[in-house]
């Protein structure tokens, strides 16, 4: 323990150079930027910046890029608060109620909701990554198919929490989602399904383009129906806050500790990542809430829940990535890539061989988060001002963000078709009242759910009980079944106590 506080002292004096901190202040403002942008992405902004960090020291160049993902994780929330659109997927859930918040007067409120929700996910998810990487390292070692089959199916029952108030249209959704999901090559064999013999479908329909396309577009065409009708988009801002008070937060202390533990534990599973991390939280932010009839409406619950966890899966990502050499997320494995590039193998040699840049990078990304707060107060106010433009020049920018989104995200014109095509049947659905959100869901876990599946399968010789004999793979069923029952049983008991009590005549 002696040499490990010795250890984490040096990094802080390396993280604290000149050079580094001007790296760690670039990467999470152009972390930031890149998050708030709809259609880019932390992996997205790490990938760009990859051959800056050639000619640069190792520390630098690590740190530079922890900035970019950090900063984007959180910038994804910007844009989903104040447009609806969420920057990364790891925001969908942020818009659920950051949008009507600001759409209500609130926006600021729900900014500096996401930024403190965010700091808080995101410096104890540092504080585990100094601290407990070789022991995390060793349990995320139990996760195997099973286990992320069993995660996987506890994500999808979450439905309940974005159903909306018609349970079965919600549910149509939610299958619609898993279908999609599996257009392309079936993870197993590589057969084509549902590609109707056009190749740019054998790697599946692009995520990027649905989600900008179901949740983008039609506020577009909402806006441009606004403007036709004169009603009013956005109301006046309620406030002009600068910051929250410590009471403010404190309300939330429940809500951001069982957020930043969902985090950290689905962080630390291989491929789930920020943004089940957030579905999963915000469902259990609803489910455990005195009035979970107003998630959805616009309440800074639901903004914590999400922006803490995804914040706070960051570390847990981290953990697996230099612990075991695994990415945890997309992000992650462009991350791999800049450490051997290098010249450092990720894995469980890594703190052995090389613990002062190993721990110049812990320092690095505690100081990170502490940066993104900081940095996150000027863009809250500059992005405050979003809601005050005219919708003549909002719509245009935001659609012309949403095409260039979906081109960028693959250089192909196929995913602007697939933008405006799933941008209009969603408008449509919309004003059937289909609720979006659950299609979003089944879209994300789909793949998850299906690869794990016929993995464990293979792994155990076609043996259906494999989930339920191991023990975490069991806990994680258990834990998906309680949640599907919970809402039926909570909904009898409420009935239970309105009935008046009956006695029987004299």
């Amino acid at each position: 323990m002696h040499d490990t506080f010795q250890l984490i002292a040096v990094g802080f004096s390396h993280a604290f150079t000149l050079s580094n901190v001007i790296a760690m202040i670039a990467g999470t403002s152009i972390g930031i930027v890149i998050g708030a942008l709809p259609g880019m992405s932390a992996t997205t902004g790490m990938a760009l910046l990859l051959p800056v960090t050639f000619n640069i020291s190792v520390e630098c160049g690590l740190l530079m890029l922890a900035g970019v993902y950090c900063g984007a994780v959180y910038g994804g929330s910007i844009s989903a608060i104040l447009v609806g659109i969420p920057g990364t997927a790891a925001s969908i859930p942020t818009a659920f109620d950051g949008f009507p918040m600001a759409k209500d007067g609130r926006a600021r409120e729900a900014l500096l909701y996401a930024l403190y929700a965010s700091a808080v996910g995101g410096v104890v998810s540092a504080l585990v990554l100094m601290f407990l990487t070789p022991v995390i390292g060793r349990f995320a070692l139990r996760f195997g198919p099973p286990e992320m089959f069993a995660v996987g199916i506890w994500g999808m029952f979450m439905v309940s929490s974005v159903v909306g108030k018609d349970v079965i249209k919600g549910l149509i959704m939610a299958t619609i989602g898993l279908i999609v999901s599996t257009v392309g090559a079936d993870p197993v064999n590589g057969v084509p399904r549902m590609t109707f013999d056009n190749v740019n479908f054998i790697g599946g329909i692009e995520f990027v383009s649905l989600v900008l396309g179901t949740l983008a577009l039609p506020r577009v065409l909402e806006m441009v129906e606004t403007l036709r009708t004169e009603k009013v988009f956005y109301k006046a801002l309620v406030s002009r806050k600068w910051y929250l008070k410590p009471s403010e937060l404190f309300n939330h202390w429940k809500n951001m500790l069982m957020s930043t533990i969902i985090g950290l534990i689905v962080g630390i599973a291989p491929a789930a990542g920020p943004t089940m991390a957030a579905i999963i939280s915000y469902n259990e932010a609803k489910r455990s809430s005195r009035y979970p009839e107003k998630f959805g409406t616009g309440i800074a619950d639901g903004v914590v829940a999400s922006e803490t966890a995804n914040n706070a899966s960051t570390g847990g990502d981290m953990v697996l990535t230099l612990a075991l050499g695994v990415p945890g997320s997309a992000a992650c494995a462009v991350f791999i890539g800049a450490l051997i590039m290098k010249g450092l193998q990720p894995g469980p040699q890594l703190l052995r061989n090389n613990p002062i840049p190993v721990y110049t990078f812990f320092a690095g990304f505690l100081l990170v988060n502490i940066l993104f707060f900081i940095i996150g107060h000027l863009f809250i106010q500059a992005g405050g001002q979003v809601v005050r433009t005219p919708l003549q020049i909002l719509a245009p920018c935001i659609l012309v963000f949403c095409v260039l989104g979906a081109y960028a995200s693959s250089n192909s014109m196929v995913n602007v078709n697939i933008l405006v095509v799933s941008g209009l049947a969603a408008y449509f659905l919309g004003k059937m009242r289909f609720p979006m959100p659950p299609f979003i869901l089944g879209l994300i876990l789909g793949p998850l759910i299906e690869a794990n599946f016929w993995a464990s399968l293979l792994i155990s010789y076609n043996d259906y009980f494999v989930f339920f004999k191991r023990p975490l793979a069991a806990g994680f069923m258990i834990l998906a079944i309680a949640t599907l029952i919970a809402p039926t049983v909570y909904g009898w008991v409420k009935a239970k106590k309105r009935q008046p009590a009956w006695h029987e005549p004299e």
